[in-house]
């Protein structure tokens, strides 16, 4: 008896918290991933990625303790009410609201993960980088509702548990209650963190050639990302483009090619001249997505009074041809996986 009723009793109780930990984990794993699907160039609710509201969504995920059945009420079933601990177990009940145990939390994103410390690096990162390192946690309190404190009392002195509450006085009021700890199972907090590559551009991005504003289709982002690398006093390869126009610019000068009138225009707003002039200080960017159905990545050209097509991407090398073939064996499936799931 002193052996075998508490090893069946313990069974069933150690089954509980296992599934209660794992639980906790899912929660602290699954949110930090969230993050990764955020649109981290765009504010959502005042910041960058709707870091906030991915915590709050979470949290009303797992305040109920589980993500299989959620309507995201915050009063009646979810969060605030006890239905969803009426039958939820037999020997005990994880819950938030114990002292020491904690809904899943996210901190970040740390923007100084990653970070080279290079000027021409650090500039562009200060500009567009909005995410970063981002950790998540969780850790669950478990109070015991069937063993008893004490087991065959006039054999041993041992507690077989701590104390055994009552579902009668509320499982949210016993978790209140404890305020000392002394009856709560506190489970491992669990962690886990991310480090999001915030330099992704999310649209298709379309910009024709000549077009130097980026107003084509999810191009104003993309365009200006560009222009930060040649455009940006503080990136290093600045004075040395400035040098090599200034050179240019002489050089097309002393050969009558170009206009002193002209160069001091572009020299002084880093713009094209009244003529259209390209300046070379003025990155020109052409690109456009390959979609399904496009025979070539390519886009037409003005050039010498003539409309020609130039590939757009690194088609092909005239040798193998390594990216066409390669595109011609991936398609537009990601990494080749024609039916999902099945890869």
């Amino acid at each position: 008896m002193l052996v075998f009723i508490p090893v069946f009793l313990y069974a069933l109780f150690l089954d509980d918290l296992l599934r209660y930990a794992l639980d906790a984990q899912e929660a602290a794993v699954a949110t930090v991933w969230d993050y990764t699907i955020q649109n981290w160039a765009e504010k959502e609710g005042g910041e960058y990625g709707g870091f906030s509201q991915v915590q709050g969504f979470a949290r009303q995920m797992y305040c109920d303790h589980e993500s299989g059945v959620d309507s995201y009420d915050n009063v009646a079933f979810d969060c605030q009410g006890e239905t969803h601990h009426q039958h939820a177990a037999l020997t005990s009940h994880p819950c938030w609201l114990n002292t020491g145990a904690q809904q899943v939390e996210c901190q970040g994103p740390d923007k100084d993960v990653g970070s080279l410390g290079v000027p021409i690096h650090s500039s562009y990162f200060d500009e567009f980088n909005h995410g970063g390192l981002i950790r998540c946690s969780a850790r669950i309190g478990v109070q015991n509702y069937m063993l008893p404190q004490t087991l065959f009392p006039e054999f041993s002195d041992v507690d077989l548990a701590k104390e055994q509450q009552s579902e009668a006085d509320g499982v949210h009021s016993n978790a209140g209650g404890d305020t000392g700890g002394t009856k709560t199972y506190l489970m491992p907090t669990e962690q886990m963190s991310i480090l999001t590559d915030t330099w992704a551009i999310n649209d298709d991005v379309t910009i024709e050639p000549g077009d130097k504003s980026g107003s084509g289709t999810g191009g104003e982002h993309f365009y200006a990302e560009v222009k930060s690398v040649y455009q940006d006093t503080a990136n290093l390869g600045y004075p040395m483009l400035l040098l090599s126009t200034t050179q240019f610019f002489g050089q097309a000068i002393s050969k009558q090619l170009l206009s002193p009138i002209q160069v001091a225009t572009m020299m002084a707003s880093d713009a094209d001249s009244p003529i259209k002039a390209d300046n070379p200080r003025s990155p020109n960017v052409s690109i456009k997505p390959f979609t399904n159905g496009m025979q070539t990545p390519s886009q037409k050209v003005e050039q010498a009074g003539q409309s020609r097509y130039f590939y757009n991407s690194e088609w092909r090398d005239w040798d193998k041809n390594n990216p066409q073939q390669s595109y011609g064996n991936r398609g537009v499936s990601y990494m080749g996986c024609k039916q999902p799931e099945s890869c």
